[in-house]
């Protein structure tokens, strides 16, 4: 016992001056920066890099920073920088997992020899090339292509024993969209330049992996009075796939490679991003950020929408009539040209950026929800029993354990009512009003139109749907209220925040928290955050004289 007391009274003493130092050193941290090292912490902040020598050295024997530096700074590039890589922290800009093209418009190089790529599609050759039980991917013959006296490809059988399992065809020489004024090797079935192509022309034997897709697709047409079997078809459409004719068009402008692939994402992104940037660079109210009709569109996005954005049955596109893309090509990547949208548009949340990254309505309030007002759904508690009465409601503001979130997000969705859930198609009242219509009921002019029908419309309802049979999804339980959100769009949700000074609060409090790298304290909270606040509303949201008195504040001067 005499020992473990005398080990326990050793250990404190080694602890005492350790103990000490510490509490030296964390008071020594905590003491107000100053002159040049206050320097180095704006600079960093406003500009993410540290102060040039000649900056420091002018800041010598200075206890604070003047307002012209700081007006420098947050006038600079590097701010805009700065807060573009800040929203995107709020907006997630990363739509990698979305296939915005079908596989069968990937256009891969394959390396016959080394550095002298042969441009393939693998999926698009088991629908136009395979007719066996042999290698279905098989590409085409590293030789140019022949053709016969009426200009059609020469195809040639590859025979397994005595059982042809595919046709081959060579490559022919095209000018690429990605790369005017050169041209690459591309698979002759991969390149036709058609625009339009027949539907299933048959025979089966010649296309057997199409034809059992044909015979389902002609089962569609035949039950709702549409045309299929050889019917013409326009080869950006989702139905392309099911005309062999139709391939990745004039200078390959329906198919996509990989760098093409990346491009186009990155412009998307963009496209979003700048909206931000322009807000920013041009010192213009903040809240456009959310409201501004204005968006810039480049050679990328462009011919995504024209060319591209249809060619999906799983991503809703197309071209917006109420946001028309400018006459660009692909190759003007780094021109961008404003457009003045119109309708429902507001800011970055009808871009196609946000409506591809956050695909349903609720992903899209909820994104919202949490990055402009700074608030999140946390359930209450558990679910209760699947089996009480409550829980077989299908309206969620209805259901037991789902209503406490739900009643506040659907109200929100319901903004986003007239985009398009997985896409960015804008739902205009012509084309889809809110009940069901003649465009479905048959004849339809083609059975593209079936699905855009059971897609976006009510036609199949149980239980408590069947109030709403017939009606636009969007309206399926929706309240008076909820239903002008879906007329309105975005603009009504943007202006509800603005005025009731939700929008001014969240800003206030995210801006505070990411320059002094922690929550505000309760003190902060209490009276801090809402003088800001109210200042910044009467400024009519100006940014940068935002940041300028946040990193002004007293508090900032303080190591975090």
């Amino acid at each position: 016992m005499q020992n473990a007391a005398r080990i326990t009274a050793f250990a404190a003493a080694l602890a005492l001056p350790a103990l000490a130092a510490a509490q030296d050193v964390c008071e020594d941290v905590s003491r107000p920066l100053t002159g040049q090292r206050l320097l180095r912490r704006i600079s960093l902040d406003l500009r993410d890099s540290v102060p040039s020598g000649v900056e420091v050295e002018a800041q010598r024997d200075e206890e604070s920073v003047g307002e012209a530096v700081l007006e420098q700074y947050l006038a600079s590039e590097e701010f805009v920088g700065v807060m573009r890589r800040y929203h995107e922290a709020l907006l997630w800009p990363n739509i990698d997992q979305i296939q915005i093209v079908p596989d069968t418009h990937m256009l891969y190089p394959l390396e016959f020899t080394p550095g002298d790529p042969v441009y393939v599609s693998p999926v698009r050759a088991v629908f136009v090339r395979a007719v066996g039980n042999g290698n279905i991917f098989v590409p085409c013959k590293n030789e140019p292509a022949e053709f016969d006296a009426q200009g059609n490809l020469v195809l040639e059988p590859v025979v397994v024993g005595t059982t042809t399992v595919s046709w081959v065809e060579g490559y022919v020489e095209v000018e690429p969209y990605w790369a005017p004024g050169t041209s690459v090797k591309v698979c002759g079935l991969d390149a036709l330049p058609n625009v339009t192509g027949a539907l299933c022309p048959g025979p089966a034997d010649r296309y057997p992996f199409l034809e059992g897709y044909c015979s389902q697709f002609d089962a569609y047409a035949a039950a709702v009075q549409a045309p299929f079997r050889d019917a013409q078809v326009s080869c950006d459409s989702a139905l392309a796939i099911f005309a062999p004719e139709c391939a990745c068009g004039p200078n390959l402008r329906y198919c996509m490679t990989p760098e093409t692939g990346a491009q186009i994402r990155a412009s998307l992104l963009d496209q979003m991003l700048r909206v931000v940037e322009r807000t920013v660079a041009q010192n213009r109210p903040y809240h456009e950020v959310l409201t501004t009709k204005t968006v810039e569109f480049n050679g990328p996005v462009v011919h995504f929408l024209k060319y591209m954005s249809n060619l999906s049955f799983d991503i809703s596109g197309g071209v917006d009539a109420t946001a028309p893309p400018p006459d660009l090509e692909y190759s003007q990547v780094d021109t961008w040209v404003p457009v003045e949208r119109t309708g429902r548009h507001s800011g970055v949340l009808t871009t196609p950026g946000y409506l591809l990254k956050h695909q349903s309505g609720r992903q899209r309030a909820h994104r919202f929800y949490n990055a402009f007002e700074c608030s999140s759904f946390i359930p209450a508690g558990p679910l209760p029993s699947p089996f009480e009465p409550c829980s077989q409601h299908e309206d969620l503001t209805q259901r037991c354990g789902c209503d406490g979130c739900h009643k506040t997000l659907e109200p929100l969705a319901a903004h986003w009512g007239r985009f398009s859930e997985y896409g960015f198609t804008h739902l205009d009242e012509a084309t889809y009003p809110s009940r069901v219509g003649a465009n479905c009921a048959p004849p339809l002019s083609s059975v593209l139109q079936l699905f855009k029908c059971y897609r976006y419309y009510e036609l199949e309802p149980v239980g408590e749907e069947q109030a709403y049979a017939g009606m636009l999804n969007a309206y399926v339980f929706r309240t008076p209220e909820e239903v002008e959100n879906i007329e309105v769009g975005p603009s009504k949700l943007a202006q509800d925040s603005l005025q009731s000074g939700r929008f001014a609060q969240c800003t206030v409090r995210r801006l505070w928290s990411h320059f002094m790298r922690r929550e505000p304290t309760l003190d902060e909270a209490a009276e801090v955050i809402p003088d800001l606040a109210a200042v910044f509303e009467a400024s009519d949201h100006d940014l940068k004289a935002l940041v300028k008195t946040i990193v002004s504040h007293p508090a900032y001067r303080r190591m975090p």
